[in-house]
């Protein structure tokens, strides 16, 4: 049933310019579900501020702009591989940045900037541990400017408490 619900509110609310939203199973919602945050950061598609799926939910937030991807099924590498295979597929040409981050409780915290260009996107990805409940994050932000860590190791970077 929540699947027809998302499919639903998939249909009425993004538009032709945001990937459709993929059902059935966690690495398809995910990477359809990080290309609909991409699209709304990049292309003001409008993304509704909450969808929620089988294994998935998207939130956008206004105050700083964002949009997170959270996945709560599936494998943990399978779930990271579709959703770095999306990443790499997207016309901003996203790459990992230079600097690497701390994973904390994760398995794995990943920062991936987009080409330079006149914008800046970046895609923080952090990947669990297997067993774990939360099985990925994926949260997509514009900046001002381009992070110098996209270009130049910074040293292993922490991030702020309660990321």
């Amino acid at each position: 049933m929540r699947s027809l619900l998302l499919a639903a509110a998939a249909a009425v609310a993004l538009s032709a310019a945001t990937p459709a939203f993929a059902l059935g199973d966690p690495q398809s919602e995910a990477r359809s579900a990080l290309g609909a945050c991409i699209s709304a950061i990049a292309d003001d598609a409008p993304v509704p501020d909450q969808i929620k799926g089988d294994f998935v939910e998207i939130r956008r937030e206004r105050e700083p702009e964002t949009c997170t991807v959270t996945v709560t099924g599936g494998e943990p590498a399978a779930v990271r591989a579709s959703v770095l295979d999306g990443l790499a597929k997207r016309k901003e040409r996203f790459a990992p940045a230079k600097t690497r981050w701390d994973a904390g409780a994760f398995a794995s915290r990943e920062a991936f900037c987009n080409m330079p260009a006149g914008r800046a996107f970046n895609v923080i990805v952090s990947t669990a541990k297997p067993g774990e409940p939360l099985v990925l994050t994926a949260t997509v932000l514009e900046t001002q400017e381009r992070d110098t860590r996209c270009d130049r190791d910074a040293g292993l970077q922490k991030p702020a408490p309660g990321s």
